[in-house]
């Protein structure tokens, strides 16, 4: 299992960073939540995917993570921000496919 975490600034609505896939401690989701709650915060709701078929219609949703929230301080002046983590959960790096774009001659 790979777990990848986003941090958002929620009071003003930007990203701050992403970690990047990364083996976690555990592979027991439940120690791996309480962990992450410990963390970033009290849970406040999940992170979900939703699946199609070939036909591009909607078959069904899928909840991947979890979104955490705190509150923060800014570095430079100490004032509060609400700090957002979401962490997905992923089985493997996720697959590339390259395609060749050549120019005829």
């Amino acid at each position: 299992m790979l777990i990848q975490e986003t941090w958002e600034n929620g009071t003003e609505n930007y990203i701050l960073g992403d970690s990047g896939l990364y083996e976690p401690f555990t592979e027991d989701i439940g120690r791996l939540f309480g962990s992450l709650q410990k963390e970033c915060g009290r849970c406040i709701g999940k992170v979900y995917i939703d699946l199609f078929n070939k036909k591009k219609e909607l078959t069904d949703t899928k909840a991947v993570g979890w979104i955490f929230e705190r509150i923060s301080h800014y570095e430079d002046t100490g004032e509060k921000y609400l700090h957002k983590t979401w962490v997905t959960l992923h089985n493997d790096k996720p697959t590339v496919k390259t395609k060749n774009h050549y120019h005829y001659l």
